[in-house]
Order: C-alpha cells, then sequence, then structure tokens
C-alpha cells in the first residue's frame, strides 16, 4: 500500500487569504531555557490544507464536530480539472472526489492567494447530484476570487458536503485517474466553520 500524504505544512511565512488572520508560529518555551519545546501558532481556521464545514456558509449548518466522522473517509477518485471545461464525472460511484488543478505546484512562493483555481457553481451542482460525500481541490478556495454570492459553497455545503481546499498539489498529481480511498482528519474545534486537517489517500 502507498500512503499519500496531501497536506501542506504549517509553517512560518505560508500564504494565506488577504484579509485573514496572518499565520504566526512563534517559540513559546524553549528546551534550553525552560527545559522543554511548545510552539505557540496563530492562524484562522481556513488556512493552509483544510476542511469547510457547511456552517461556513449555511445559517444553522453543521460545524466541525457536528460532521460524522465516517463521511470523511471513502473511495475517492483524483480528476485532472479546469474550470474552463465541462467536468467529466465517472460512470462509476465514487464517495469523495478530489480536483487536480496544479495550482498549489508552487504554493511556497505566494505569499498571498491570487487568481487561483476554483470549482463552477454548474460543476458544483454536478458534484452535488452524482452523490458524493465530500469534495476536495489542490487551491485555497473552491470559490472564483471575488466572488459576492458564494455560489459554489453554497451548492455544497448546502448539500450539507464539506470541502477539503489548499490540498498539496504534487502529491495529488500522482493520483489523477487512480481510485484509492481517502482519510480527511480536520481538528474536531468545537462549533468550528473549517480546520486545518491532515488528508491522505491509500492506494493498493
Amino acid at each position: 500500500m502507498i500512503i499519500h500524504d496531501l497536506t501542506l505544512p504549517i509553517e512560518e511565512g505560508m500564504p494565506y487569504f488577504k484579509g485573514d488572520p496572518v499565520p504566526e508560529i512563534r517559540q513559546f518555551k524553549n528546551i534550553r531555557k525552560d527545559g522543554y519545546n511548545i510552539k505557540e501558532i496563530r492562524m484562522g481556521t481556513h488556512t493552509g490544507t483544510h476542511l469547510d464545514a457547511p456552517s461556513h456558509f449555511i445559517d444553522g449548518g453543521k460545524t466541525i464536530d457536528q460532521l460524522d466522522i465516517s463521511d470523511l473517509r471513502g473511495r475517492g477518485i483524483c480528476i485532472s480539472y479546469n474550470p474552463t471545461k465541462a467536468l467529466e464525472l465517472p460512470e462509476e460511484h465514487y464517495d469523495i472526489v478530489l480536483l487536480y488543478t496544479g495550482y498549489n505546484n508552487d504554493w511556497k512562493n505566494f505569499k498571498t492567494f491570487e487568481n487561483f483555481s476554483y470549482i463552477k457553481g454548474e460543476d458544483a451542482k454536478r458534484l452535488r447530484d452524482y452523490g458524493v460525500r465530500l469534495v476536495g481541490i489542490d487551491s485555497p478556495s473552491a470559490e472564483i476570487q471575488n466572488s459576492t454570492d458564494f455560489e459554489t459553497h453554497h451548492i455544497l455545503l448546502g448539500a450539507s458536503i464539506p470541502i477539503a481546499e489548499n490540498l498539496n498539489s504534487i502529491p495529488l498529481s500522482k493520483l489523477v485517474g487512480h481510485s484509492f480511498e481517502v482519510e480527511v482528519m480536520p481538528i474536531m474545534v468545537k462549533d468550528g466553520d473549517g480546520a486545518p486537517a491532515r488528508i491522505i489517500a491509500l492506494e493498493e
């Protein structure tokens, strides 16, 4: 079995959305001075590789801690995706669809995110009607930049389909056209609208 880690590291200087909290990681305790190490981390719930809960955009929607963990794992497929073209879904059903765009290939060179890939509204409807339990994309958001109606989020989260965002493009590229098991493990933030997540794909 091959385990693919699709998670971007949380680190100092990592890119973030303009207007979101600036990520900060500092040494809070030092082993030489205090006898042990502790780091302090400050960041928004939608920075780095993370999972959007329905409550991110849906009033009364489920929060991260209310999600059924069994819905966050399942049989998945990775599809190469370009929002300027129609999304083609396989006839065979998969629980989880991960979309590869290549946007995060150079993520370390970003300070903030600009001109990123997204899922267009009609494709969000295709995914919803296909019956997925979870959708993922290697882009900081499933929404087109500067959207005012947040159509894609409302379509997916409104159907209680969580969205995994900011996947690592490099390992994800190796999975295009493949089927595998996916496990999405968000931090259990009480009443969280989202949370950082470790996301892996297990391929036989």
